[in-house]
């Protein structure tokens, strides 16, 4: 119950799958050994609480006034090299993830990571887990090991650091479809329609669209640090209210190198039509962001719930994410993001 379905970039630049097991390489290992360690239902459960989103700066529109990104794929598709990403003393350590595959994309070059097997965050602690609720939905402290393993891969390498993290050519429905086999088939026909009405961002699916495009592409990760934690393993009603579900229920804090410049305009995009930010207002606000320096940095911090149908942990049933965005002293939140769910349900936030 350990597989997973591993994405990589094609000659299309779209992310297509392939089964992989959660043990990592040993020569990847033996590269990164001496790196430092640093310290759906929820998304299905929107159709049925009208898919709100909260903005960063006043307001509280539902993800119907955010439409998908449709525009056509980037003439130039990203390419993944067959090897792992070199070593240099610019890179790592970079917190529960290590180097996987060099990518090029119309941008340039950056290192797409994976979970690290070896850090804190990927080891089982059967003291997160609510066993009481396992008990009265049928599952068992095994599967909510095997549902941890798939679970914070997914968060780390499709949550966090997917091709469209910061790459927005590619339609979302495009995108979806490489990867719906990480889903269950019931998974797909919920998330399917809302990510063609509401966006991969505002179905919870993965963090995409609020960042600069591109972020850092100096052949290194584009997050500089990536921190994960698993806050508890629990189970409840599906989507349905009967069907039992898995949850693990992450918490992430991952920090992205980006120009002041970048940050301005992307604090100033507006695509959900609620901010007055301006730059003329950002200058009196937060005038770091103008100091030349260019070293504020954005902060992402929240949580992925991420569910498991009953004897089924290798795909996933349920999935939803809560975050804020933030430039890295905190002094300016570029944008938020929390669904409308039954609160039980709701992904924790880090910090």
């Amino acid at each position: 119950m350990n597989g997973f379905i591993r994405h990589s970039s094609d000659a299309d630049g779209q992310e297509h799958a392939a089964v992989r097991t959660f043990a990592r390489p040993a020569t990847a290992r033996d590269r990164l050994a001496s790196a430092a360690k640093l310290g759906t239902t929820a998304a299905l459960l929107l159709a049925l609480a009208g898919c709100a989103g909260a903005p960063a700066s006043g307001g509280s529109p539902t993800a119907a006034t955010t439409p998908a990104t449709t525009t056509a794929p980037a003439t130039s598709a990203p390419t993944a090299a067959a090897v792992s990403c070199p070593e240099s003393p610019s890179q790592g350590p970079w917190g529960d993830v290590i180097a996987d595959e060099q990518i090029t994309d119309a941008f340039g070059s950056y290192c797409r990571t994976a979970l690290d097997p070896d850090s804190a965050a990927a080891q089982f602690d059967a003291a997160t887990v609510d066993l009481e609720s396992l008990e009265t939905y049928g599952f068992t402290l095994d599967e909510a090991e095997a549902a941890q393993s798939v679970a914070l891969r997914y968060v780390a390498e499709l949550g966090l650091d997917s091709s469209r993290l910061d790459d927005y050519s590619t339609a979302d429905t495009v995108w979806f479809e490489t990867v719906k086999e990480s889903f269950t088939p019931s998974a797909q026909s919920y998330l399917s329609p809302l990510v063609e009405s509401f966006g991969l961002r505002d179905s919870g699916v993965i963090m995409t669209q609020s960042l600069p495009s591109p972020l850092g592409r100096d052949g290194g990760p584009r997050a500089t640090s990536t921190e994960l934690a698993v806050d508890r393993i629990f189970a409840a009603p599906g989507l349905d209210r009967q069907t039992p579900v898995l949850v693990v229920s992450t918490t992430f804090s991952t920090a992205y190198s980006a120009t002041d410049a970048a940050i301005v305009d992307a604090a100033i995009r507006d695509e959900r039509g609620t901010s007055n930010l301006t730059e003329d207002s950002l200058r009196t606000t937060t005038p770091t962001l103008f100091d030349g320096n260019d070293d504020e940095g954005l902060l992402l911090t929240g949580g992925f719930n991420v569910g498991f149908g009953a004897g089924e942990m290798s795909r996933i049933e349920y999935v939803g994410t809560a975050w804020v965005l933030a430039t890295g002293d905190q002094n300016l939140r570029v944008d938020a993001f929390e669904p409308e769910v039954e609160p039980s349900m709701r992904p924790p936030m880090r910090g």
